[in-house]
């Protein structure tokens, strides 16, 4: 939380933090809270979203878990696999017009459709009973990906951006609003942080004058809606020799970025120093190739490394991978505890 309100020089070391998901299937056990259940009880939620924290003392307590929660509101059928552990998703695409989206008459209706009133439960549950120990963390899927992903068929989205971009504009407009009164909503029931999950705005899937043009005045105008701390999130690459969407993430708001392993984090602390000096940083250790397989000796290795190249919160460079062994996750964190900031504070 210090370094969030950019106060870096006064902490005695970094956090050992995430800021999306930290629920595994080791947690799942240790606690008896199942996917899909765990989506749908808040006991349940809040279990999973601690169980990082009891089982290996990892600093946040994060939920939901997975993405699709926005779409659902605006109508998406959403598959849970019943008696299995996998993300859920949606079942058909809805949406070729805003048209088609099931949009509650106000915003504010949001708070209290679908799974929301859940989330709001669970956080409310998390901040009694952690509430001065670690932070709580929420997360929502902002419109550009929670749109491209679960309710309007993932190509002809992207295809849109280049052939008919007024229709993205049409879906963005109409929806920022809804997005932000579930934002809100977990603000309101107690979460210390809210992460703007955007993950679909990387190099791979939109050149950044599509990201200038279709999401950032969006994002930046979400971004506002909800008060401080707020942190940016984005997977996948967001940096190569000849283009960037780094700085304009930056300029989107909220008081941190963290990154996906495939970016650079030495190439990212340079653009964002040359811009804005000191803001906060948070990754880009693999989820997978790093913390999932390991071994500690690799993890404490990388974890040194993402601290030296500038990283101010070391994390996962997206959610825990399901099948990571809690003593990675103890290894992560005691290393990130034992490292002297010395001449890199």
């Amino acid at each position: 939380m210090a370094i969030l309100k950019g106060k870096k020089t006064e902490v005695d070391r970094l956090p050992a933090f995430n800021s999306v998901g930290t629920y595994t299937i080791d947690g799942m056990k240790s606690f008896n809270a199942y996917w899909p259940a765990a989506h749908q009880d808040p006991v349940k939620m809040a279990k999973l979203g601690s169980a990082l924290h009891k089982l290996a003392s990892l600093e946040a307590a994060v939920v939901p878990f997975e993405l699709t929660l926005e779409a659902e509101t605006l109508g998406a059928p959403i598959e849970f696999f019943n008696d299995r552990i996998k993300w859920p998703t949606a079942k058909k695409f809805i949406a070729k017009t805003v048209n088609d989206l099931k949009l509650p008459s106000t915003p504010s209706e949001i708070m209290h459709m679908g799974r929301i009133p859940i989330v709001c439960e669970a956080i409310k549950i998390l901040k009694k009973e952690f509430e001065g120990i670690i932070p709580v963390v929420a997360y929502i899927c902002c419109p550009f990906e929670s749109i491209s992903s679960y309710l309007v068929d993932s190509v002809e989205f992207f295809k849109k951006c280049k052939s008919e971009p007024e229709t993205i504009h049409e879906f963005m407009k109409a929806t920022i609003p809804y997005y932000g009164e579930i934002a809100n909503a977990f603000k309101e029931a107690g979460a210390d942080i809210i992460t703007f999950r955007e993950e679909a705005v990387s190099l791979n899937n939109i050149h950044p004058k599509y990201f200038d043009e279709l999401v950032k005045p969006y994002l930046k105008d979400l971004i506002r809606q909800v008060k401080p701390p707020r942190i940016l999130h984005a997977c996948g690459q967001l940096y190569s020799p000849s283009l960037e969407i780094i700085s304009k993430l930056v300029e989107c708001g909220a008081e941190a970025l963290t990154l996906e392993e495939s970016t650079p984090m030495d190439k990212a602390r340079e653009i964002v120093d040359r811009i804005k000096p000191n803001y906060p940083l948070g990754g880009n250790i693999s989820s997978y190739r790093v913390l999932h397989q390991g071994p500690n000796e690799k993890i404490i290795k990388i974890v040194q490394l993402t601290i030296d190249q500038g990283s101010d919160m070391p994390m996962p460079g997206c959610d825990f991978w399901l099948e990571t062994p809690t003593k990675h996750v103890r290894t992560f964190v005691e290393t990130i505890r034992l490292h002297d900031l010395g001449e890199n504070q």
